[in-house]
């Protein structure tokens, strides 16, 4: 199991600017989506790439895809998760939309993010919140694990929303108060979400590769 140590001296003082910066005109869309657990976050993060190609980043696969950024037990420094994140962006086309899965899930890896963006002279556009009712978001996630044939564990689900609860809340209430905090009630459907959220970032849905059909001969 890998975990985050995050040293945080001089955290205060930056985040006194966090999230204001000027962003470039050449760089894409960089936004995170938050929301509570069952609110969709992974499916409309799936129709932001696939229907409007955004670039998705994964960072929890990025804490486990290189062993040489951790210290001892397995624990991921601050200066190796940005590091990580860094070659990701790196890789990326930046002229071109970005959306991080997962991330951040606290505050203290939303200052490692601006960082990181901050370093490369670009910065994040907007974060997204699903916002959802606790009881719609349990019972989807409960009709899920039946359409997925598995045992509904409430008590495992109800320390989700507990962790949600401490840790990733705060990160919205923080966002909230930048100018950066794109607010979706829930709609009951990802396609509708996904449509509302590149309403408010103006971009517009790819061209279907499939070819026109041909004129019906008479």
């Amino acid at each position: 199991m890998w975990i985050y140590r995050l040293d945080m001296k001089n955290i205060l003082d930056f985040s006194s600017f966090l999230f204001e910066r000027e962003l470039p005109d050449s760089q894409g869309k960089i936004i995170v989506i938050l929301g509570p657990p069952g609110s969709g976050k992974g499916t409309v993060t799936k129709i932001l790439k696939n229907d409007y190609e955004f670039q998705e980043v994964k960072v929890k696969e990025l804490m486990t895809s290189d062993p040489t950024k951790a210290s001892k037990d397995n624990v991921v420094t601050e200066r190796g998760m940005m590091d990580l994140l860094k070659e990701r962006i790196k890789s990326l086309d930046l002229s071109k939309n970005i959306v991080f899965d997962g991330f951040p899930r606290t505050r203290k890896q939303s200052v490692i993010l601006d960082k990181v963006l901050g370093e490369m002279g670009i910065g994040l556009n907007h974060a997204v919140f699903l916002d959802i009712e606790k009881d719609v978001a349990v019972n989807r996630l409960r009709k899920k694990a039946e359409k997925d044939g598995k045992k509904f564990d409430s008590a495992a689900v109800e320390e989700k929303f507990q962790d949600y609860e401490v840790r990733t809340l705060p990160v919205i209430d923080q966002y909230k108060k930048s100018r950066k905090m794109i607010e979706i009630k829930d709609l009951g459907d990802a396609e509708k979400v996904s449509e509302k959220i590149v309403k408010r970032l103006k971009i517009k849905k790819i061209a279907s590769e499939k070819p026109e059909a041909e004129n019906k001969k008479a």
